[in-house]
């Protein structure tokens, strides 16, 4: 069936109306809708069979006294006016749901739906107390006709949970009475970003918004919750861009010391001499470009808070020892001055250096590591919580997207199980680099395999688990004995590394002496060992970079980057 819309412009008489109608039957095209004003004249959407069926109504149409002009157009104005709402809604930052006065939702744009998980299909004519679930505002304000403001809530949406803000207002008529209810919807996260760009001091981040399902992330959580209820000093260990940081601004969340500031401060990123100023402040005329009056220090700006020490394995003797003063006694001293302050601070400490080995050294004191080391929790590296990675991943999407003002784009299965086969040496800094680069220089509305291996330093082998030699060959195809086994072989274990494909081309032994038994190579190395010798077995007969691309299902783009870094002679 065809869908028209005309327009018919008309001198008003009696009767007018029912003669267009009588054409309309006259020529069997399905009346749907019917508006008609002084100003615009009659609209009038119908369909019909064929488009012949189109000029024999026109024809009929002006043959009618009064009929001044016939012309079509897109749509009727009602859904002009719908789709001009619909807009404006969708233009805003905020969630925003109407319901009638049943309580059904009449309304919803498309940041609500994005907040509630759900489609614009799956929420108009729902129950008010289906989407926001038990006992919503709103049905009161529909009740009582009271607003209410900034209420804060939080549902469940399957696995996920929903943290919102919500407000909403009553609707009435010319007469007074309530016809239905709006209300806007503010993502907690999204608050928590802005009150964070006007006071840079809270990240307010807190444990929701640490994402996580494996068994290693859970206990760690757990156990960080129950520290952060109490004072004593917490040291994070971990590798670089594990998230140090934000366990610490969570674990501050959580404390007692919550609505106090919370200050970070990376050891590293300062000579000896700023670092000392800005941890402990400095009178006026301590040192040449002194400012006028003094300065506070850190130590004093996080008084009845939280101070953040990034990178303590990097602070120099001097300021080590002025440190643990601060930790034995509370008390800090300005640079240049002699009055000791007294501080309330927690110190939160963190380091991806091995403390025990520099105190072994002579570069670390024994006094101080044993001060910070009260409560030490380790941070797991990404590649020791591959379930976290799909996770992980898409919350980093969504982020980076918001940033660059993108669609949110969503990662195959496939790619999905590429991203949890590497090993990512840079963790969760490395991840978010490699996808924001990605997402930079992609626009698909799903990451496929082939994107990732074109614009990251993806390998192209998806692994599975940790370097263990068993999880090798489920990959590889290999067979290998285990550690245990390999122990108390006669000849020294090796791992077999075979081509899968419909005709095989190649078989790489990497043999194991006995020493390496239990000193295994890095995964990474073993995999580019893989990759080079692949690379240099079908360079032999196919010498473009394009047909080796196609033979390995790579772009020739990931040929070229290939032969570069292993440095194949062509």
């Amino acid at each position: 069936m065809l869908e028209y819309v005309m327009q018919i412009d008309f001198i008003d008489r009696p009767g007018l109306g029912y003669e267009i109608f009588e054409c309309c039957e006259k020529n069997k095209v399905d009346k749907i809708a019917m508006e008609a004003s002084p100003k615009s004249g009659m609209m009038i959407k119908f369909r019909c069979e064929s488009a012949g069926q189109v000029q024999p109504l026109i024809s009929d149409l002006k043959e009618l006294p009064g009929i001044q002009s016939i012309r079509f157009r897109d749509q009727m104005p009602s859904e002009e006016r719908a789709h001009e709402l619909n807009t404006i809604l969708n233009s805003v930052s905020e969630g925003i749901i109407a319901v009638d006065k049943d309580g059904a939702i009449s309304h919803i744009n498309e940041v609500a739906c994005r907040i509630f998980l759900c489609s614009k299909e799956e929420a108009i004519g729902l129950g008010a107390e289906r989407l926001f679930q038990p006992n919503p505002p709103i049905l009161e304000t529909l009740r009582t006709g009271k607003a209410y403001h900034l209420l804060e809530r939080k549902i469940k949406r399957g696995s996920k949970i929903v943290h919102f803000l919500t407000s909403g207002e009553p609707v009435i008529n010319a007469k007074g009475q309530i016809i239905g209810a709006v209300s806007t919807v503010k993502d907690f996260h999204q608050v928590r970003e802005i009150i964070s760009k006007v006071d840079r001091r809270h990240p307010l981040i807190c444990f929701d918004d640490i994402v996580y399902q494996s068994v290693k992330m859970d206990r760690l959580v757990t156990t960080a919750k129950t520290v952060a209820k109490g004072t004593s000093t917490v040291l994070l260990r971990g590798e670089s861009g594990t998230g140090k940081e934000m366990f610490a601004a969570a674990i501050h969340m959580e404390s007692p010391r919550h609505r106090g500031p919370f200050i970070a401060i990376n050891c590293a990123a300062l000579p000896d001499n700023l670092l000392e100023s800005e941890l402990f402040g400095y009178e006026e005329g301590a040192f040449t470009g002194a400012s006028k009056g003094g300065k506070k220090g850190l130590f004093e700006q996080a008084n009845s808070g939280t101070l953040f020490l990034d990178e303590i394995g990097e602070i120099s003797p001097q300021v080590q020892v002025r440190l643990l003063r601060v930790l034995q006694e509370g008390r800090i001293r300005r640079v240049g001055g002699s009055t000791e302050i007294p501080v309330d601070v927690r110190i939160i400490a963190a380091t991806h250096r091995n403390l025990e080995e520099m105190t072994k050294r002579g570069s670390f004191r024994e006094d101080l590591y044993y001060r910070l080391n009260v409560i030490p929790l380790r941070i797991p590296p990404l590649r020791e919580r591959v379930d976290d990675i799909p996770l992980v991943a898409q919350q980093l999407i969504r982020k980076i997207s918001g940033k660059l003002n993108k669609p949110e784009v969503r990662l195959s299965r496939e790619s999905v199980a590429l991203l949890m086969g590497q090993q990512w040496p840079g963790n969760v800094r490395q991840l978010e680099n490699a996808l924001e680069r990605l997402l930079n220089l992609v626009d698909t509305p799903e990451i496929q395999p082939h994107h990732l291996q074109e614009w990251t330093d993806i390998v192209d082998i998806p692994l599975e688990g940790e370097a263990k030699p068993e999880v090798l060959n489920d990959f590889a195809g290999g067979t290998s004995k285990s550690f245990a086994d390999s122990s108390s072989a006669e000849e020294p274990p090796s791992v077999t590394f075979h081509d899968r494909s419909p005709s095989p081309r190649l078989c790489l032994e990497i043999p194991l002496s006995a020493g390496d038994r239990l000193n295994w190579p890095p995964l990474k190395s073993i995999v580019a060992e893989v990759e080079k010798a692949v690379l240099q077995k079908v360079l032999e007969s196919h010498l473009s970079s394009r047909q080796a691309g196609q033979i390995l299902g790579v772009s020739n783009t990931t040929v070229l980057n290939k032969i570069h870094t292993y440095g194949i002679d062509r």
